[in-house]
């Protein structure tokens, strides 16, 4: 089965990017297709945030927060679509917008369904032909453009293909890697694929007690070359070892590290404690209370069920009398608090992660349009290339600004 007449842009990907790609190539006047391989769009997006949907964050525009072997590509996307630009995208929806801690933007209906559905009304105004169970297999050039194939015999013809069918995470959104296929048909490589904003397998035995405890802390992962990087916020133990949002937004860093053998992670329970003033603070603690017993001295300072684990590691009973606790004691557990070493071996599966680590490299498309150097009038959008961002919406807003940019041009 042929779909009537040729397209002037045609877009495989029907999430964030490839959205906005066919938004960016209609309102240039450009008869557009979008071609989603799900029953609905927008899939992922309707997930992001807990469904409430983390649209971008008011530190969008900060560098440090995307992750790339290219960063000019990332400040040139960026530059030509800023963060200002899609609030007043969706501002003119009629979408209004709430922040939250650390600057991420929500919806103030704080349902994601909101923004899919203001989407796909501007893409019925724009004309785009929105089609869905497109799942395509086959793409190549011919003639002036180019001819993709579904996998149930539907085939377009246009005259630019702009690709931005995501990565391979989330497979049960409809992830497939068939994005990173017929980006490779076309001659592109790849750097290697990893799990991001995922969480961290460990096989440190003391976790397993605290499994489904919940605190505020402040991680340290190591980056190699006595670099690191921190972030301060929950952090979940789990049956398996780590989650929550502190490992979520370190993992795109951990995760390459992790190639290299396992990774030992500093977690501080009191964050902005120093051990000395943590040891200090212990002692005054406990000499207002010198009966109580060491593991009940943390009642109302420590969950419950992370003391025996770390007293545990120490070697320490938690029935001694708190005055019976020695210096070098209450100095190596003041340590612990504050500086907690769990060893990490792997991350989880592309099921469990976000986002996509690599990706088609940043290298093979112009900044200015996300073209590709290899094939004219081919563009890549969104986490099809080599580009991930920290956890706080910073994805998507490379969504919006890459899909914007690579339906814009040519």
């Amino acid at each position: 089965m042929a779909a009537a007449g040729a397209w002037d842009t045609l877009v495989v990907g029907g999430g964030a990017a490839g959205i906005m790609a066919a938004i960016h190539s209609s309102a240039r006047g450009r008869r557009t297709a979008l071609l989603e391989g799900n029953a609905q769009l927008g899939r992922k997006v309707l997930i992001a945030g807990n469904g409430r949907c983390n649209l971008s964050n008011r530190d969008a525009g900060n560098l440090a927060h995307y992750h790339t072997p290219q960063p000019r590509l990332v400040r040139q996307v960026l530059g030509a679509y800023p963060l200002q630009r899609t609030l007043d995208f969706f501002a003119g929806l009629g979408l209004e917008l709430k922040e939250e801690k650390r600057g991420r933007l929500f919806p103030v209906s704080d349902q994601a369904q909101a923004v899919v559905d203001l989407l796909e009304e501007h893409l019925r105004e724009l004309g785009v032909e929105v089609c869905l169970g497109a799942k395509i297999r086959r793409a190549a050039c011919e003639g002036a453009g180019f001819v993709v194939r579904a996998e149930d015999g539907r085939r377009w013809e246009g005259r630019k293909l702009v690709l931005a069918s995501g990565g391979v995470s989330a497979a049960k959104m409809g992830a497939d890697g068939s994005g990173q296929e017929l980006a490779r048909c076309f001659g592109h490589e790849l750097t290697p694929l990893q799990p991001g904003l995922v969480p961290l397998v460990s096989p440190d035995e003391y976790l397993r007690p605290a499994q489904g405890v919940k605190v505020w802390a402040q991680v340290r992962a190591p980056l190699g070359r006595g670099r690191w990087a921190a972030d301060t916020d929950d952090l979940l133990f789990t049956p398996y070892g780590l989650s929550g949002f502190t490992i979520l937004n370190l993992s795109a860093r951990v995760v390459p590290m992790l190639a290299h053998g396992p990774q030992v992670l500093e977690i501080n329970l009191f964050p902005g404690s120093a051990p000395e003033a943590m040891g200090q603070f212990l002692k005054e603690r406990w000499d207002r209370h010198p009966r109580r017993s060491l593991a009940f001295s943390f009642t109302g300072l420590l969950h419950a069920r992370l003391v025996g684990p770390l007293l545990a590691r120490l070697g320490m009973p938690g029935g001694q009398v708190v005055a019976q606790v020695s210096k070098a004691q209450r100095w190596e557990l003041a340590k612990l608090l504050t500086c907690w070493p769990v060893q990490v071996s792997q991350a989880r599966d592309f099921d469990h992660a976000e986002v996509t680590i690599g990706g088609v490299g940043a290298s093979e498309v112009d900044p200015a349009s996300l073209e590709s150097r290899r094939v004219p009038g081919l563009h890549l959008a969104g986490e099809i290339l080599d580009v991930h961002g920290d956890l706080g919406g910073y994805n998507l807003q490379w969504a919006w600004s890459s899909g914007a940019v690579a339906g814009a041009g040519g």
